[in-house]
């Protein structure tokens, strides 16, 4: 009678669940488990309840209490790696992950939450191995193409990472935005128009800008569409390149019919890109106003009084990755208290104002619109001290020297290189890298240092 009664709570709870009524739910779920100890959907159920609110204590005794009464219950192994992961408990979150794959082999959930403990534990290798599997089980699979490229690119296994990177287009336009031409695979474009369509952030339209020289020397005519903050700034580095703003409803030049190849800014990376020995030496591709950075520097160097200057940005705004990537204000104050430097305040948004003095910021410019007089500030500069930010970028594409600091793991893009002596994109940044994620003091010592 009681097993009857068990299935009759369980089948209201589930109802309660669904509905929102967590207090009911878990009410029910409380007295299935009190009159059918030996199933283990219950357990399950409310645990999920509980994770989800963030009492993952709970949680675990749940998911444990399922793996006592069913050890091949593949979800409740997986549900505990994933409260140990929550905690960052990455070592007891991969032998559950393990656990799983030996239940259930082709898993694709578990391939990528136990890619994500490799790469947060420094084990690259490891990471890109279950992702080949999990792109091998879903081909079109987006998230798993684009955790594949990140762990190759870090691997340095360039033409493999690109050909899953080439995958981060269906998350921007879909599986098809109908450009003019045909797609470009490499093929010879001498006597061609070539059109490089807008990329997915200001930072990679800023890296893959590198390559466009070589494009327009290349092809008979290049344009290149870009966020409208850079369409002045590039306008000026690639003379004879024509260069116009991405807008949802699409500028009439994106749709010329003269137009015989397209690519996004990035894809041309798959032939230009393929090995780190592609990559040249450069002391800056962008070029700022000339003029501009000749009256900041004035400016700038009359207040500094004879000190170094030097531009700092600190926080990121990015969706998902920017809390990860943002330093604390209170972990800069060793660097803001050296005497011998003025700070200029480079970052934008609404953090700008988070730092007062000695860092001061110029109200003459906006970093948070056209990157023209950002591009020259930044120029004016002695050295940049940035987190993870399009600031960076903006350095090191105008061979500005910058001190970069970077998470340990979790938020940190594929491009920054830091085990790398010279990073292939940018020569001038040099990288600094927390010893522990979350922990920024140890990376702030070591820039102090340098400089």
């Amino acid at each position: 009678m009681s097993l009857l009664n068990a299935d009759s709570l369980l089948a209201q709870a589930i109802a309660a669940q669904n509905a929102n009524d967590f207090a009911r739910a878990a009410a029910l779920y409380q007295q299935v488990i009190a009159l059918a100890p030996g199933r283990p959907e219950a357990y399950v159920n409310l645990g999920l309840m509980h994770q989800n609110s963030g009492r993952l204590e709970a949680a675990e005794k749940l998911y444990r209490g399922a793996i006592k009464v069913a050890p091949k219950l593949a979800v409740a192994h997986l549900n505990l790696g994933v409260v140990h992961v929550q905690r960052r408990e990455e070592e007891a979150a991969l032998g559950c992950f393990q656990q799983v794959l030996k239940l259930e082999p082709n898993r694709k959930d578990v391939l990528l939450n136990l890619a994500g403990v490799y790469e947060r534990t420094g084990k690259v290798e490891s990471a890109a191995k279950a992702l080949d599997r999990l792109v091998a089980l879903a081909p079109g699979d987006i998230t798993a193409n684009m955790a594949r490229a990140n762990a190759l690119f870090m691997l340095g296994r360039w033409k493999d990472a690109w050909s899953s990177y080439h995958r981060r287009h269906a998350i921007f336009w879909g599986e098809g935005r109908a450009l003019p031409g045909r797609p470009w695979r490499g093929e010879d474009i001498a006597g061609k128009t070539v059109l490089l369509s807008f990329e997915q952030g200001l930072g990679e339209q800023i890296m893959f800008a590198s390559m466009v020289p070589e494009i327009a020397r290349a092809a008979k005519h290049v344009v290149v569409e870009c966020e409208t903050r850079l369409v002045a700034l590039f306008q000026r580095s690639f003379p004879g390149v024509e260069v116009v703003p991405w807008s949802a409803d699409w500028h009439p030049r994106v749709r010329g019919a003269d137009i015989d190849f397209h690519a996004a800014l990035g894809d041309p990376g798959l032939w230009l890109r393929d090995s780190f020995e592609k990559f040249s030496a450069h002391d800056g591709y962008l070029v700022p106003d000339a003029t501009r950075v000749a009256d900041i520097r004035a400016h700038t160097a009359a207040m500094a009084n004879g000190k170094r200057i030097a531009g700092l940005a600190w926080h990121s705004a990015a969706i998902p990755f920017g809390p990860q990537k943002s330093i604390p204000p209170a972990a800069l104050a060793p660097l803001l208290a050296r005497e011998d430097i003025f700070w200029i305040n480079l970052q934008h948004g609404p953090a700008r104002g988070e730092i007062g003095p000695p860092l001061w910021t110029d109200p003459a410019i906006d970093p948070s619109g056209d990157f023209d007089p950002l591009t020259a500030q930044i120029a004016a500069l002695d050295i940049v001290v940035s987190a993870s930010t399009a600031t960076a970028h903006v350095a090191g594409a105008i061979g500005k020297e910058a001190l970069l600091i970077l998470p340990k793991v979790l938020g940190r893009h594929w491009y920054w290189f830091p085990e790398r002596d010279a990073n292939p994109w940018y020569p001038a940044v040099k990288t600094f890298v927390q010893e522990r994620d979350g922990v920024w003091d140890d990376a702030v010592t070591r820039v102090l240092a340098a400089l």
